[in-house]
């Protein structure tokens, strides 16, 4: 049985001196008596507000803060929540005004009938982990429903410093099994007889956000992202979402994206839509949609222009409750894929920026469906080989010669006219003038003086016949 998650959230606007007002109750879905506000940060002629020097606003207490994005949860009224926007609606002083609307998480439960990883096999995990099976100095974050730090194959793979958002304490134990799941497919301890194998083994950390029931607000969210990025998270996983934007939420990714230098992952969603859901449609974050054994888009996975991979999400075995194990089926389940795959990059350039780390996964991807990028597939198929693991990632390198006129003894003061072109790869293309060139270690085209005036080039090639060019 597939249950559908949906968190339905206010549009989303641009920023401007007039404030972006997300609301619209009547279709949403959010916690009574609550209002998210954004303060600007810097107005002209006047003094911006900052919520750390205030403890209400327009009269109205303030319940939660996040300082780092100069946000206030506001109580109101129960029922009043629209009407307290529109009063606000031409503060010069607010960015914005939204309910806290509730999310949910993405996954369909299936029947244990499976006992076999697919999705970690079908990305060539066992061939990149002989190269590297990950740091525990990599910090994956699974902002999620918690996650069972008790489970015989997380435990050891767990460290402190999240939080439950839900309960507001330090204690994000995972009480409905979906943050745990996430987390085993991400790093689930490898060769310790037990269970599965996770794709990196690297420490994984729990931001609860969503409540037993599978839900939780978008300033609980902005707070696990903002949270997990200041407390060394190096991947952020969201197997959750909406099918409608958040500020408070996209501002958060864009803090821990730009700020912090965060790869941030999220599931694309399971609505059956042609538009995928948020947060993971940020331009910060990468949007993973499911494919299942045959290498087909789930029917059930968003896809659109803002997919950017696509990962195994269709009946993965992975960690539960209670030191349990089940198969589960959604885009919350390919998400941790791509995390995992993002923390072995991490492992194995610690140097890099999430920049450069992104760029790896979308450039080492497997093509699938149309070529190039597209809705379904997005780059393609996560791959944890990455650069050169694979047989058929070796360098090409391919020589043409175009317009040689050999010189003799009868003919040595004829003109000759010629280059030469070394392909790399099917993107990079190399020119050069018969001077001697380095193009790859081993690679050499040397150049010998004939008569003067005139030289001759030798192309130096391990494994191919000499090459002879000549030039004057």
């Amino acid at each position: 049985m597939f249950i559908v998650i949906i968190m339905v959230i206010g549009s989303f606007g641009v920023f401007g001196t007039s404030p972006v007002i997300n609301s619209d109750v009547s279709v949403k879905e959010y916690v009574p008596g609550e209002i998210i506000i954004g303060f600007h940060t810097q107005l002209e002629n006047l003094n911006s507000i900052n919520v750390r020097e205030i403890e209400s606003f327009e009269g109205y207490n303030i319940k939660e803060k996040i300082e780092v994005l100069n946000v206030a949860v506001v109580e109101v009224d129960i029922g009043e929540e629209q009407a307290f926007i529109d009063s606000i609606s031409n503060s010069p002083f607010v960015k914005y005004a939204e309910l806290n609307v509730i999310v949910h998480a993405f996954y369909t439960p299936n029947d244990p009938r499976w006992d076999a990883q697919w999705g970690p096999q079908r990305i060539h995990c066992g061939e990149a982990w002989d190269r590297q099976q990950g740091s525990s100095s990599v910090k994956i974050a699974i902002v999620d429903t918690g996650i069972d730090y008790n489970h015989e194959d997380l435990a050891d793979n767990y460290v402190s410093g999240g939080y439950d958002w839900v309960n507001d304490d330090n204690d994000p134990m995972d009480d409905r099994g979906h943050g745990t799941h996430c987390a085993g497919i991400a790093a689930a301890v490898m060769d310790n007889n037990k269970g599965i194998a996770g794709v990196a083994q690297v420490s994984i950390m729990a931001e609860k956000v969503l409540s037993s029931g599978g839900s939780g607000s978008s300033s609980d969210v902005a707070d696990g992202i903002i949270h997990a990025a200041d407390n060394g998270a190096d991947i952020i996983s969201m197997s959750l979402g909406s099918s409608s934007p958040s500020s408070v939420i996209e501002n958060a990714c864009d803090y821990a994206y730009n700020n912090k230098g965060v790869v941030i992952v999220a599931a694309s969603g399971n609505d059956y839509s042609d538009e995928v859901s948020y947060p993971a449609a940020y331009e910060t974050v990468i949007a993973v949609g499911a494919i299942d054994q045959y290498d087909q888009k789930c029917d059930f996975s968003n896809y659109g222009e803002d997919l950017e991979l696509a990962a195994p999400g269709y009946r993965i075995i992975s960690s539960v409750l209670d030191n349990n194990y089940d198969f589960y089926s959604g885009t919350s389940m390919a998400c941790p894929h791509v995390a995992g795959v993002a923390a072995l990059t991490k492992s194995q350039h610690p140097s890099w920026t999430n920049i450069q780390i992104r760029e790896e996964l979308q450039n080492t991807a497997e093509d699938l469906g149309d070529p190039g990028k597209d809705i379904y597939y997005g780059y393609g198929l996560v791959d944890a080989r990455l650069s050169g693991e694979g047989p058929d990632d070796k360098a090409k390198i391919n020589i043409e010669i175009h317009k040689v006129q050999a010189l003799d003894a009868i003919d040595l003061l004829s003109e000759a006219e010629w280059y030469y072109k070394v392909s790399v790869d099917s993107q990079s293309c190399f020119e050069y003038d018969g001077y001697e060139q380095e193009i790859l270690p081993g690679w050499l085209f040397q150049t010998i003086s004939l008569l003067p005036g005139y030289s001759r080039t030798d192309c130096l090639c391990p494994g191919s016949r000499r090459q002879t060019r000549y030039r004057r």
